[in-house]
């Protein structure tokens, strides 16, 4: 057996993996790099994903020696994971993320007494020297990489084609004839939600507020019109409406909730319309995340780019944590064998 850590921004999954590739257990903790980020000490999510990891070994009555190694991906690689590992330069496919893959023994790094096998990420192809006038065309990814491979496994699908992470961030991959990554964009969409729910006065207007009594106005309607008030007024303007809606018009939290959603997703369009800029346009999306966010950039794009885009959804929960697992599965495909 061996096991699977997905470490991100906020949280950090765990799949032990049984001799058959089935998943025989699994846990998750509210701990990513982002305690790294406010505490400026890596000690957090070092005793966290540890502590974790023992954990799932114990409430499902594995025994520790039965474990052999793990496969570790994501934001556990960057400067404010456990061990900074520099990115791969794409275009990246499964080779090269198989001969990257770096083996650590320090329990001084992750204190779970095995072998990890560290993933690297994959980070946008250009100019060594590149300066502020190229931001737009610099970007990175850490863990998306190995979901990638896993969406790939699926021999059906025929690239080129755009991968679609929808999390904590939107993060778009295009996908080049050969199934390698050839580019990302990446947007802060789903920590900007976050944060406004959590710290601004937006937050209050976009929760369900008991005995409110609902505008009637329709998913479609309220999708439109904040396509409409980004476009015209900027995402801004648009993220403070949803107060005019509850203090001075008839609305309720779910109205405004998916007001503020269909804005910020409005909003990213643009970052789908800058890869189709850089000649990296797609005529089949494969969105991934959950199913309410799928559905909203699901019928974006089509509005924005045509109806007849091809637009596959992955939103079941189980099949999103497979597809790390399988992607770390291929990636390690010779560890496995080295250590079977």
């Amino acid at each position: 057996m061996f096991a699977v850590i997905d470490c991100g921004t906020t949280n950090t999954r765990i799949f032990i993996i049984d001799d058959k590739g089935a998943i025989a257990a699994f846990g998750e903790r509210k701990v990513g790099v982002r305690d790294t980020s406010i505490t400026g000490s890596r000690d957090a999510l070092r005793q966290g994903v540890g502590q974790l990891f023992h954990a799932v070994l114990r409430e499902n009555g594995i025994g520790d020696e039965t474990v052999s190694f793990a496969i570790a991906s994501g934001m556990i690689t960057s400067e404010i994971g456990l061990i900074e590992l520099p990115h791969l330069v794409a275009p990246v496919g499964l080779a090269e993320l198989s001969h990257s893959v770096v083996k650590v023994e320090d329990p001084e790094i992750l204190p779970i007494e095995r072998p990890v096998y560290f993933i690297r990420g994959v980070h946008n192809n250009y100019a060594a020297d590149a300066g502020i006038c190229d931001l737009r065309k610099v970007d990175f990814m850490r863990g998306e990489e190995v979901q990638c491979v896993g969406i790939l496994a699926d021999e059906t699908i025929r690239p080129p084609c755009s991968i679609v992470a929808l999390s904590s961030h939107t993060k778009i991959m295009y996908i080049d004839s050969e199934r390698r990554i050839a580019a990302s964009n990446t947007t802060i969409s789903g920590q900007l939600y976050e944060a406004l729910v959590g710290s601004t006065n937006i937050g209050k207007s976009i929760v369900p507020t008991e005995g409110e009594a609902a505008g009637g106005y329709g998913y479609e309607e309220l999708v439109e019109t904040a396509m409409r008030c980004v476009e015209h007024a900027g995402l801004g303007r648009t993220l403070l409406m949803p107060r005019f809606m509850q203090v001075l018009m008839k609305s309720n939290g779910e109205e405004r909730n998916i007001f503020v959603n269909a804005a910020i997703a409005a909003d990213d369009l643009k970052a789908f319309k800058e890869m189709r800029d850089f000649g990296l346009a797609s005529e089949r999306y494969i969105l991934y995340g959950k199913r309410a966010r799928c559905e909203m950039y699901d019928y974006m794009l089509r509005k924005r780019f045509g109806a007849d885009l091809r637009i596959d959804v992955i939103s079941d929960k189980a099949e999103l944590g497979m597809l790390t697992v399988r992607g770390a599965v291929l990636v390690a495909g010779d560890i496995l064998a080295a250590e079977k």
